[in-house]
């Protein structure tokens, strides 16, 4: 099944028609069915690794040449040979990725009809356990060099890492654009590129892109305005724009309204409340020195349950940091500089400066010690000892708690949407939705799609490896979306899938489970060299029901083999 939606997907011919052909040498298999054969191994197995896939291959070498119509050599899935499709794949010289990309995103689209009105961006950083090639002087690094030292999202800077973007399809999640990236730049010059693709692959450039706050810079926006394009940012707080969020929070410009999600009822809870004003715009090409001029939304929005969290966690910090503060008092010690250091330290490390103001109290004084012995009259001789006494004290700032709780949930957002495309309640929605392209990444990271850990050191590999990997996760994203439209068109949903709860059904199944519920298929090999396969039960017939593919490609199996002289008597599942 896994190969037949391969070859829906054309991913043979695409590779073939962009990569050029092997070395001379190399009989066998292309790089297009190296490809596909290396894309079932990942799927089917949750492993990248290319030295376990030749016996995976000789394992099962005749489904694997039935179910694909190809000569499989006993050496043609060695991995060097696989490395050979990495790195060409991920050539520089080459440039076939973004080709490959563009030619399979437009298939798919206009093969499934896939909806284009709406696409994503985001990255993430992958960490690896790769030694560091060569020492760098400190700020200078290496442009062609993929792994580097950076802001590690798996909190491992004392890991060399790179950067992966994905750029997704609404509803599906499906990557359209993807790029392997250094692990030390930065986000911020990557989205404008993006959309542009995305304009390219979709066919048009009326469609909502959505980014997070480092796509929002002015240059970005007047770019994909400039071009027709649509945008929704969140708005990078920095510079005047805290300020100008609580002036606007303080005393809105225009009403404040209740904001519910399309599917909730009005008598529900709302889940948000925000305002919008709109402001024009202004940004100088620098190349060609000419103003673009155009109209934006910036949208104020509250999230109730975001304001519910943030007081929370501020709350938390405060109890820790009042009972860390309780504990230095009873024992204040006599040094104030001291004391001081530890009470900075804690107020930064938990970000409460703003939000406790401490005092330490000193006090000195001089009593009386007696150089004799007994019991001291006036003319007994003394001396004055400095005594110093620490005292430590806190409280609460009730004004900045105050302005806190005011502002908490509070984010502003930019859009050159007008308000039939896109209003505020819909602007709370397709954020919510965000968590699509981090699917993705949660796929490559601990997922059945691992990209980690990453064996090569060639970065050239690393690049056609993950190039690979998107490839499948469209896959992965395309089964899910062509069976759960098919079962609400149907109206319907699918049991069978869950082990031991046989009659729990779900209208939403994951490819995961999808591809699961075949595992028990096996072809069988009799004496008298005949064969069958194991009959398809009801779910699987379903699924394959709701994927389109027909049940003849598993019986096609049996009368390949049935038709041709075999000496082998093996079971291959």
């Amino acid at each position: 099944m896994v190969i037949h939606w391969l070859f829906q997907m054309r991913i043979e011919q695409l590779i073939d028609q962009e990569l050029p052909a092997p070395h001379g040498n190399r009989q066998g298999l292309s790089y297009g069915q190296l490809a596909v054969v290396l894309l079932s191994y990942i799927i089917s197995q949750a492993d990248h690794r290319l030295c376990a896939v030749e016996s995976w291959v000789n394992q099962h070498h005749q489904s694997l040449e039935l179910a694909t119509g190809w000569k499989i050599g006993n050496k043609d899935a060695t991995d060097d040979r696989l490395a050979d499709l990495l790195s060409a794949l991920g050539s520089s010289q080459h440039q076939a990725m973004e080709t490959i990309e563009t030619f399979l995103g437009q298939h798919l689209i206009r093969a499934y009809s896939l909806p284009t009105d709406t696409a994503r961006s985001d990255t993430t950083s992958f960490s690896v356990y790769h030694q560091p090639t060569e020492k760098q002087p400190e700020g200078e690094t290496t442009s062609a060099s993929l792994l580097h030292f950076g802001y590690s999202k798996d909190r491992r800077p004392d890991l060399l890492q790179y950067r992966q973007m994905l750029a997704t399809l609404d509803p599906l999640g499906m990557p359209l654009v993807s790029a392997t990236l250094a692990g030390n730049g930065a986000d911020d010059p990557i989205y404008l590129p993006t959309w542009k693709r995305l304009a390219k692959i979709i066919g048009h450039s009326d469609f909502l892109f959505l980014a997070d706050s480092k796509a929002s810079s002015w240059s970005n926006r007047g770019q994909i305005d400039r071009e027709g394009g649509i945008y929704c940012f969140p708005v990078a707080m920095t510079g005047h724009r805290p300020k100008l969020l609580q002036d606007w929070v303080v005393a809105p410009p225009t009403p404040v309204q209740d904001i519910y999600l399309p599917t909730q009822e009005q008598a529900e809870i709302p889940v948000a409340e925000g305002f919008e004003i709109p402001l024009g715009s202004l940004w100088l090409d620098p190349n060609s020195q000419q103003w673009h001029r155009w109209s934006e939304r910036w949208l104020a929005i509250r999230s109730h349950a975001l304001a519910a969290r943030q007081i929370k966690r501020l709350e938390q910090r405060l109890q820790k940091a009042e009972k860390a503060l309780t504990q230095l008092a009873s024992k204040p010690g006599t040094d104030a500089q001291s004391l001081q250091e530890k009470v900075d330290r804690l107020l930064e490390s938990d970000r409460l400066k703003k939000y406790l103001l401490v005092k330490i109290n000193k006090q000195i004084r001089y009593p009386k010690v007696y150089c004799t012995r007994g019991r001291p009259n006036q003319e007994s001789s003394f001396r004055r000892l400095r005594q110093t006494t620490l005292t430590l004290t806190y409280q609460r700032q009730e004004a900045a708690l105050a302005e806190f709780h005011a502002l908490a949930g509070w984010r502003l957002y930019v859009t050159n949407a007008p308000e039939q495309r896109l209003s505020l309640s819909e602007s709370v929605f397709y954020y919510r939705q965000q968590w699509q392209p981090e699917r993705g990444f949660h796929l490559f990271k601990r997922g059945c799609l691992p990209a980690l850990p990453i064996y090569f050191q060639d970065e050239d590999r690393i690049q056609g490896l993950m190039f690979l990997l998107t490839i499948a996760l469209r896959a992965f994203t395309l089964i899910e979306f062509v069976v759960r439209r098919h079962l609400a068109e149907q109206q319907t949903s699918l049991a069978g899938l869950y082990d031991g709860n046989p009659q729990r059904t779900t209208n939403r199944p994951t490819a995961e489970r999808l591809l699961t519920a075949f595992c028990g298929i096996t072809l069988y090999f009799h004496r008298d060299r005949s064969t069958e396969i194991t009959p398809l039960n009801c779910v699987q017939q379903q699924i394959l029901n709701l994927m389109g593919i027909p049940e003849s490609i598993y019986e096609a199996l049996t009368l390949a083999l049935n038709n041709q002289p075999t000496s082998a008597h093996s079971t291959v599942s």
